[in-house]
């Protein structure tokens, strides 16, 4: 579990190390990592404390959440594309904290929230693979998005069920299961933190089509107004 929080560190530190973080949608990847690397300092801090620790992903996963719809937004070709995932983001938030209010104990694990929010991250996910794949002509290994969104989709799959099936395992007294299932989840988490750190390394977009844009369509980034880039 530790080394699986620790994982979330590659991205920033190999992003920052290669000096490779130019493209907006490496920075917001890396946005997100920062966001799950507090989440999870916090959580551990509170854990040492004797402190109930469940509460805090339910107050960081709407903006980490956010995070991640605004990154694969910025690496989806097509204007129309783009703009249903940014139209998303508040929805997503909405509903997030409604169903935080109106179905979930915030000092257990969560039963709807938590599978609703990883459940749209996995969906927004597998849309820009399938849409960007299918349009590609360049190798997919060689690109920072192919290997971003890659590992997105690890982790939003296996969070999409851990919470749910952590309560059931803890209501059923299987705390053998229930460990089984948190270490399976971290041993996914390391494989995709190491996934997304690869995407940082790939070559940075060039002015004739890079990594980070569909050779076919402009940039999904480059003419969008400079407050709206990072």
């Amino acid at each position: 579990m530790h080394a699986a929080a620790l994982s979330q560190l590659l991205p920033p530190v190999v992003g920052v190390a290669a000096g490779r973080l130019s493209p907006p949608p490496r920075r917001w990847a890396i946005i997100w990592c920062l966001l799950l690397v507090s989440q999870d300092g916090l959580a551990l801090a509170l854990a040492s404390q004797g402190l109930n620790n469940l509460w805090v992903s339910y107050v960081f996963m709407p903006a980490a959440g956010a995070a991640v719809l605004w990154t694969l937004s910025l690496w989806h070709p097509g204007d129309t594309a783009r703009l249903t995932l940014r139209i998303a983001i508040p929805i997503f938030v909405a509903v997030s904290v409604a169903l935080t209010l109106a179905t979930e104990n915030p000092e257990a694990f969560s039963l709807f929230t938590a599978t609703f929010q990883n459940l749209v991250l996995l969906l927004a996910a597998l849309w820009t693979f399938l849409r960007r794949s299918l349009g590609e002509t360049r190798p997919l290994t060689s690109q920072d998005w192919f290997w971003t969104v890659l590992g997105i989709m690890l982790y939003a799959g296996t969070s999409s069920a851990l919470e749910p099936l952590a309560g059931y395992l803890l209501a059923s007294q299987r705390e053998d299961l229930l460990h089984a299932a948190i270490n399976v989840r971290a041993a996914v988490d390391i494989v995709a933190f190491l996934a997304i750190a690869g995407g940082m390394l790939c070559p940075l977009p060039t002015s004739s089509g890079g990594s980070s844009s569909p050779r076919s369509s402009p940039s999904p980034y480059s003419s969008a107004p400079s407050a709206l880039r990072w």
